[in-house]
């Protein structure tokens, strides 16, 4: 009976940037079992975010690690070893487990295996780079939103009721909406002048005018939302809570 490379593939929400799909992480796995003669299982853990990279967030994986406990893991394929992890503490539990089950690693660059001290020591130096390469982007990243929404770029997600989103060189920036906005200047009129926000509510309804999400009624706890934006009042903030910088 032949043995099974066990596939595994992921991608980061990031996968733009990554470069790799889940199609074609699985076509090479597959390629490579059939070259080594070996049947093939594959495992996919579909998008996951890199950023808080632990096994409470790995469903897949975790059954991976329970298979090779079980001895039923002996050939493992990743399209490279952040696929496992970049982070240094999941990285060292997986690493541990196939270290103590004599799992084997695959890659495009070659067969590692986790026993050996050598081969032990080079997963770990490509794991370093993995996790450094992980920091850099996300610098890289956050440094990034900082200049787009110093420049007035839009951050991203959907806009706020009253506003469109207009894509132009450079990223995309709000622009005031033409019908929405009119009803937006009703809503702070209208509280101005002491109109509840049942009455505001029951208004627009009656006016069929849609919510952002396309609902005919609108919910007091919206409105409510609406009337402390201050994005209404030209102010756009943006808060980044890892370095606590607004």
């Amino acid at each position: 009976m032949k043995d099974t490379l066990h596939i595994y593939i992921r991608v980061s929400t990031a996968v733009q940037t990554e470069g790799t799909s889940l199609k074609t992480q699985e076509r090479i796995g597959i390629k490579l079992a059939n070259q080594l003669d070996l049947t093939y299982e594959i495992h996919n853990e579909g998008g996951r975010s890199s950023a808080n990279d632990n096994l409470n967030n790995r469903p897949i994986m975790l059954n991976l690690l329970r298979l090779m406990d079980a001895g039923k893991v002996k050939h493992l394929y990743v399209y490279n070893t952040d696929r496992i992890s970049r982070n240094q503490i999941t990285w060292y539990t997986i690493r541990q487990k196939m270290i103590a089950n004599k799992v084997t690693l695959y890659t495009p660059k070659g067969v590692h295996d986790a026993n050996d001290s050598m081969e032990n020591m080079i997963l770990g130096i490509m794991n370093e780079i993995a996790v450094y390469d992980n920091q850099t982007r996300a610098d890289r990243s956050r440094i990034g939103k900082f200049e787009k929404v110093k420049m007035n770029y839009w951050q991203g997600g959907d806009p706020p009721f009253g506003f469109f989103i207009q894509k132009m060189e450079g990223g995309s920036k709000l622009s005031v909406h033409p019908e929405e906005s009119k009803w937006i200047r009703y809503i702070f009129t209208a509280y101005i002048e002491e109109l509840s926000i049942k009455h505001i509510k029951a208004h627009l309804e009656e006016n069929k005018v849609l919510t952002r999400r396309g609902n005919k009624h609108w919910s007091l706890g919206s409105l409510q939302a609406i009337l402390r934006n201050e994005i209404y009042t030209g102010i756009n903030r943006y808060h980044d809570k890892k370095y606590n910088q607004t």
